[in-house]
Order: structure tokens, then C-alpha cells, then sequence
């Protein structure tokens, strides 16, 4: 009896064993497959291309079909969209070129995902039509106002250099936030204000002004598309779709100035009129983060490093990845 019941219990073991090996192994499958992220986090900024695809609802029918869930925060400004990429509030977002510097010089780096195509004639350095200056080289002892580390400070320095100049040369003004900068223009504290669409478009539409120079042949002044490196190491598909759902909205966007001027000017609380001025001015697109990209994001920071607005030099090839997996055929054809 004693042998019969070793025996039995000897069975039971084996049993017990294998059975807690497989649920093993079917744990680790399942923690495997759940990498995959079954609701993805997006950040947004009013009046950029992702609001305009949040608005449309394309891209939550695409995701569904996959069993994701879309989540959407909006932001007020990049630095705490990129802020939000860090903490893990979000998994992808939307930020300038300039956030992006300043987010991997804090020692906060998001990836470089994707990019829009540049708009360099969305940022400008203008006068008053009354104004005496006709030229950059008139800016020489003039009072230019710019936000610090913003796309029309790094333009700002370029069409110095152009000229022979330099930042010294000048006398710049700072100011936080496109309505700051317009009061100060207009009440003539300052001589020159660089600004940036749509609030271009929206100081050409009701003021006298006159464009010196733009960004063109000086500065891309590209946004860019971010995630957190989590989400772009087990997400390849997702981010593929994103984008996908991303190139076909802009392509319906450039098709369609006067609808999505009339859909940002609900989120903006601003005239449709100067944002279809605003959205004439620059083609939609997402592009793959390539050289050109890279190395006009190294100029941006080697610029403001030289600036000494950050401490130390940073490297962008650091915060990217190439992954060809992400790009949908309509945006790797671009």
C-alpha cells in the first residue's frame, strides 16, 4: 500500500509540475503579447495637425479595428507636452523643433518619431509699414523682439549672420507669448517682432505691416512628432498607423484650407481668414526623420548652445531611431 501510494503521489507531482510550468510559460506569453500598449496616449496642442486628425476621428476607427483605445490631453505649449512624454502622461505628441532642443538639453530626451514638412515662411521678422527699416542690416542698434529659444530667435540670429551681424549687434526683447509680443510691438516698444503663425497671419490681417524677411533659405522651422521610448519599442505597428491616419488627414487638410481654417478657428478662438492666410503659406505632409532633419536640428541647437541658453552641447542623433517599420508606404514615398 505504502509503494502504490509513492507512487501516486510521485504522479501528482510530475502533474503539479508540468502544470505550473505551463502556466509559466502562458504568463510569460501573455506579458510578452501585452507589451503592446491596448490604449494609446496622445498629447496635443490646439491648432496643430494632431488636433486636426483628433477632430476628424480617423485615426480611433483605425486603432478600434486593432482593439486600441485612443486617450487624448492637450497641452497648452510643447515644453509641457514633451514634459508629459518624460513622466509617462502620454506616449506620443506633437512639439517644435525649439521644444525639442530645449527637452533633450534639460536632460528630459523624448525620440524623434516623425516630422511635419518645413513651413519656413510661417515665421517672420516684421515691421510697421511706417517702420524706417527696410532691411536686416537696419537692425543694427534696433529692439527685436523675439521669445527666447523660440523658432524666430534662431531666425533672428541667421539673418544676422546673413548679413555680417550678430546677436550683439542688437538690442533683442524678450517677451513670453505671441499677445505679449504683439502689445509691445504695437505700442512701439519694440521696433521689430518676430512671430510665427498663425499669429502672422493674424498681425498681417489687422495691422499695417511689412514682412523684412522670413524663414526661408534660413530656417525649416519644422514641428515634430515624439514618443516616449517605451511606446517606440513595442509599438512599431501602432506608430505606423498613427502616421498613416496622420499623412491622410494632412492630405485632406491641403485639399481643404477653408474647413480646417474653420475647425482651428473654433479651438483657437481666432478668425477663420487669417488661418486659411496662415495654412496657404505651407504644404501639411509627415516626413521620416532622415539627415536633413537631423542636421538642421543640430544647427537649432548648436545655435542656442552657442546662445548659451543650455549649459551643454547636446547630440540629436542621441534621441533618434531609425526604425523603417514605422513609416506607411505614403509617407516613406513622400
Amino acid at each position: 500500500m505504502k509503494t502504490k501510494a509513492k507512487r501516486i503521489f510521485g504522479l501528482i507531482t510530475i502533474l503539479l509540475v508540468g502544470l505550473l510550468a505551463a502556466c509559466g510559460s502562458e504568463e510569460s506569453s501573455t506579458k510578452s503579447s501585452d507589451n503592446k500598449e491596448s490604449v494609446v496616449k496622445i498629447g496635443y496642442q490646439k491648432g496643430n495637425t494632431l488636433n486636426i486628425l483628433k477632430t476628424r476621428g480617423t485615426l480611433e476607427k483605425r486603432l478600434e479595428k486593432e482593439n486600441i483605445k485612443v486617450e487624448w490631453s492637450e497641452f497648452p505649449i510643447g515644453t509641457a507636452l514633451l514634459e508629459g512624454l518624460n513622466t509617462g502622461a502620454i506616449d506620443f505628441g506633437h512639439a517644435s523643433d525649439a521644444n525639442g532642443v530645449f527637452s533633450q538639453a534639460s536632460g528630459k530626451p523624448s525620440l524623434y518619431v516623425a516630422s511635419d514638412t518645413p513651413y519656413p515662411k510661417g515665421v517672420a521678422l516684421v515691421v510697421k509699414d511706417s517702420s524706417p527699416i527696410k532691411s536686416v542690416k537696419d537692425f543694427k542698434g534696433k529692439k527685436i523682439g523675439v521669445t527666447k529659444g523660440g523658432n524666430m530667435h534662431y531666425l533672428l540670429v541667421k539673418a544676422l549672420e546673413k548679413e555680417g551681424l550678430s546677436i550683439d549687434d542688437v538690442k533683442p526683447i524678450y517677451y513670453k507669448d505671441a499677445a505679449e509680443g504683439r502689445v509691445a510691438f504695437e505700442s512701439g516698444e519694440i521696433d521689430v517682432i518676430g512671430i510665427w503663425d498663425p499669429f502672422l497671419a493674424v498681425l498681417e490681417s489687422s495691422t499695417s505691416t511689412r514682412t523684412i524677411i522670413n524663414g526661408e533659405n534660413l530656417t525649416q522651422n519644422r514641428t515634430f512628432y515624439f514618443a516616449s521610448e517605451n511606446f517606440v519599442n513595442n509599438n512599431a505597428n501602432t506608430i505606423k498607423i498613427i502616421l498613416d491616419e496622420l499623412q491622410k488627414s494632412d492630405e485632406w487638410a491641403n485639399k481643404n484650407t477653408k474647413e480646417v481654417a474653420t475647425i482651428l478657428s473654433k479651438e483657437l478662438k481666432l478668425d477663420a481668414k487669417p488661418l486659411e492666410i496662415a495654412n496657404g503659406r505651407r504644404e501639411f505632409g509627415v516626413l521620416p526623420i532622415d539627415e536633413e532633419a537631423v542636421s538642421a536640428q543640430q544647427d537649432l541647437a548648436d545655435t542656442f548652445y552657442g546662445l548659451k541658453l543650455f549649459p551643454e552641447k547636446i547630440d540629436i542623433k542621441t534621441v533618434t531611431k531609425e526604425n523603417s517599420d514605422w513609416y506607411p508606404e505614403s509617407v516613406q514615398t513622400k
